[in-house]
């Protein structure tokens, strides 16, 4: 399997720190216990494997760990009696009900450098976060990259198959899917999208009406990356003869964003200075897993284009918004250290009209941060300092800025 060097290389600075709780979240099946076990075979080359400790709650080996007393026990029996520092790592440990506790009493001991995975974007937003009150650093994995996936296939970079980047746009980056294609393909990636749906949503928060779950889902699907909130659609499924409440639609969108199968992603009010409350985008974390489940035509290859790009920001650790301007609106503004990128995203700049549009999206803009034009083109043009990208390019050598 692929090493996550990226990943790796970003969590090195803490693994010898007990102090702080190092926390993995992502999409299940998106390679979380891939990386911890990479993580794992680091740490016994480099002290010991009596030094490492590995759980994954989601064997029946560990069935019996029923509460957080069970789990800081269990663990704490496996701690060499030297006292000396030792590596645990906990994976899907949310599994455990109130692993809060122990997570916290692990943390304490001062003797324990703590890794912890989860399916959940809000595992920190509960009484771990209360617990915890600044001690631990988290890490979002990603499904592959563009750039990841040709490496696990062998692709030369410089000589990409015709096909490589529509498939990636279409099938997305979960990692066991490339050992597949066809109908098992489908099939197992609506395996994840069941899974996803029925662990991390239904059973976890106790949601009875599945059949409204999955009517706000085919709609958000159906409109990836355009401005909807969930008064309107619920106005729209009324029309449909689907009666769903504005909180009720509200609450299946955090449920999704929360189970980290769409990402919200706010606007921006580029002349306010301010992050908007109302009228949200959604993107897909893995648009394989929705193409298995999609019925009917689905997002356009325009759509999928502003999806990717979309998913490579996150990827980067920018904060993405969607920029609000006057006269309309900036696809992606990516936030790093205070600074803005400036991004707009399109399938072809076919015409000169098109191009006009796409390049005059950033004439409201009174500042000099990067400004990008991204698209398929074979050829780029810039404007009047606006840089004009090719997607693969974007995806496998960036400039500086946007890296």
């Amino acid at each position: 399997m692929l090493r996550r060097e990226r990943y790796l290389a970003s969590l090195a600075p803490f693994v010898d720190q007990p102090g702080l709780v190092k926390v993995l979240a992502g999409i299940r099946r998106g390679g979380k216990s891939v990386l911890l076990g990479q993580m794992a075979d680091d740490l016994r080359v480099r002290v010991g494997p009596d030094r490492v400790i590995v759980l994954n709650f989601e064997l029946m080996d560990h069935a019996g760990i029923t509460d957080a007393q069970r789990l800081d026990a269990h663990v704490s029996s496996l701690l060499p009696e030297s006292g000396a520092l030792t590596y645990v790592l906990l994976d899907e440990v949310q599994e455990v009900p109130g692993f809060e506790k122990a997570v916290n009493s692990l943390r304490a001991r001062g003797n324990v450098s703590l890794f912890i995975t989860g399916s959940n974007a809000h595992l920190l937003s509960g009484d771990l976060a209360t617990y915890l009150a600044g001690r631990y650093i988290e890490t979002r994995v990603w499904p592959m990259s563009f750039a990841e996936s040709l490496e696990l296939r062998g692709v030369n970079v410089d000589h990409l198959p015709p096909d490589a980047l529509t498939d990636y746009l279409t099938w997305g980056g979960m990692p066991f899917r490339f050992q597949l294609d066809g109908d098992s393909r489908r099939a197992y990636l609506r395996d994840v999208f069941n899974s996803v749906v029925l662990r991390d949503i239904i059973q976890r928060l106790g949601i009875r009406d599945a059949t409204g779950l999955e009517t706000v889902l085919d709609y958000a699907i159906e409109n990836l990356g355009r401005v909807m909130s969930p008064s309107s659609i619920s106005a729209y499924l009324k029309g449909q003869g689907r009666s769903l409440s504005a909180d009720t639609v509200y609450s299946y969108l955090r449920a999704l964003d929360s189970a980290l199968l769409l990402r919200q992603v706010k606007r921006y009010d580029l002349r306010g200075k301010r992050v908007m409350s109302t009228l949200d985008k959604y993107y897909a974390t893995d648009m394989g897993v929705l193409s298995a489940k999609r019925v009917g035509a689905g997002p356009g290859i325009g759509d999928l284009i502003e999806n990717c790009v979309y998913g490579e920001l996150a990827r980067r650790n920018y904060d993405v918004y969607t920029g609000k301007t006057p006269q309309g609106e900036i696809d992606f503004v990516a936030v790093k250290d205070g600074v803005p990128r400036y991004v707009q995203v399109a399938y072809l700049l076919a015409t000169d009209e098109v191009a006009t549009r796409e390049f005059r999206a950033f004439d409201a803009l009174r500042d000099n941060y990067p400004r990008y034009v991204v698209s398929l083109d074979p050829v780029t043009q810039d404007r009047d300092g606006i840089h004009h990208l090719r997607l693969d390019n974007f995806l496998l050598n960036p400039p500086a800025d946007l890296a």
